[in-house]
């Protein structure tokens, strides 16, 4: 409790000045009981009872400037230390009193939706910001935790209002309102709602025409339609934007393009932009393809570049090892250690988050952990 000490100290110092120094009688009264007050809350501070504490500061008969902003920011530090219940009841105290200036209980109201944001009652914060973004139409703080609630809820097209007030920088903004879009669109393409699909798309596609997502989800929305030559377009164009994709993708596009003509269509999609921009970590993928065209020989020689040159991964090896088995005198322990690097490979995470750290088996739009957007890359 030291640091609420250090907050408190300065204010119980500024009212006994106060105090002896105003002139007025019924002032000097009410400023010693403030006063007085903030001393008994300290002792009980110190004294590890935050309870009693808090009954002391909420009885004040009056709130200056400088106790209201000191009661917001103890009330925030209650919230940080996880005491939300004693935050809340601060916050709510504080804007229910009526000598609160507008500025004060603006603050007020967007610390008590974020106490109730940090205790799990979304509902009530959701009605917290709500009121306050309608009472006060210039605050724009609570855009952004209310816009969390809406992630959190899956409830995109509020989300996607909200980025207009709550996202400063133009390029994230665009993205955020892509990716809310995107998600609208995975729940109708559920739904076979393809007319509302395709306009949802055209949409975040005009807002971010550079989206990998966007770009996959028409690949979806082709083959939902039977489209499959325009599907593998699409597909195409998404890898041109990222190639990390590829490896999260390469199942799906297995178990979708089965024609031995659209399997070469396939490799030859897939070879063309490894060799335009060669990465080890495209391997796995590549060979798995190769694999089902016949083409794996081809390979050998690109294999035999990595091991030399590049450090690769689990996977990496574990495919290089698959394929030398094939051309090498010890076929037999090659083909063991393929098996068990495999075997390794399965139980390794293949993604990770560049915001938190936050490891994944599978290849996610947003950060379960961080909730960051397009942070999550292969490793």
């Amino acid at each position: 409790m030291l640091e609420i000490l250090f907050l408190l100290l300065p204010l119980a110092f500024y009212s006994g000045w106060r105090t002896a120094y105003k002139k007025n009688r019924s002032n000097q009264t009410a400023t010693t009981e403030v006063s007085t007050r903030l001393v008994q809350g300290i002792n009980f501070l110190l004294n590890e009872e935050p309870d009693k504490a808090l009954d002391v500061f909420l009885e004040a008969p009056s709130l200056d400037a400088q106790t209201a902003e000191t009661f917001l920011v103890l009330g925030k530090m209650f919230r940080n230390r996880g005491e939300v219940n004693r935050a809340l009841r601060l916050h709510q105290h504080l804007v229910a009193r009526p000598d609160l200036t507008n500025n004060q209980r603006q603050v007020a109201m967007l610390a008590l939706g974020e106490d109730f944001f940090a205790a799990g009652l979304l509902d009530r914060a959701e009605s917290v910001f709500n009121e306050l973004i309608k009472t006060y139409p210039k605050n724009t703080a609570a855009c952004i935790p209310l816009r969390r609630i809406y992630e959190q809820l899956r409830e995109w097209e509020k989300a996607f209002i909200l980025t207009e007030c709550s996202v400063i920088d133009k390029t994230e903004r665009i993205r955020l309102m892509a990716h809310y879009l995107c998600e609208q669109v995975e729940e109708l393409l559920a739904k076979n709602q393809l007319f509302q699909v395709d306009e949802k798309l055209k949409k975040a596609l005009s807002i971010y025409p550079q989206s990998v997502r966007v770009q996959t989800l028409f690949a979806e929305l082709a083959l939902a339609r039977g489209e499959r030559s325009a599907a593998l377009k699409y597909f195409r164009q998404a890898l041109m934007y990222d190639q990390r994709l590829l490896s999260s993708l390469v199942k799906r596009l297995l178990t979708v393009f089965t024609q031995p003509i659209e399997l070469q269509q396939l490799y030859e999609v897939i070879n063309s932009e490894y060799r335009r921009n060669p990465d080890v970590k495209m391997l796995p993928a590549l060979t798995a393809i190769a694999q089902e065209v016949g083409q794996g020989s081809s390979l050998l020689p690109v294999i035999h570049q990595h091991l030399q040159h590049e450090l690769g991964n689990v996977q990496t090896l574990a495919c290089s090892a698959r394929y030398l088995s094939s051309e090498s005198d010890t076929k037999a322990a090659l083909s063991e250690l393929s098996l068990a690097l495999g075997r390794l490979a399965n139980t390794l995470p293949r993604f990770q988050c560049a915001n938190c750290g936050y490891k994944l088996h599978e290849y996610v739009w947003r950060c379960p952990a961080c909730h960051h957007w397009d942070s999550v890359q292969s490793q």
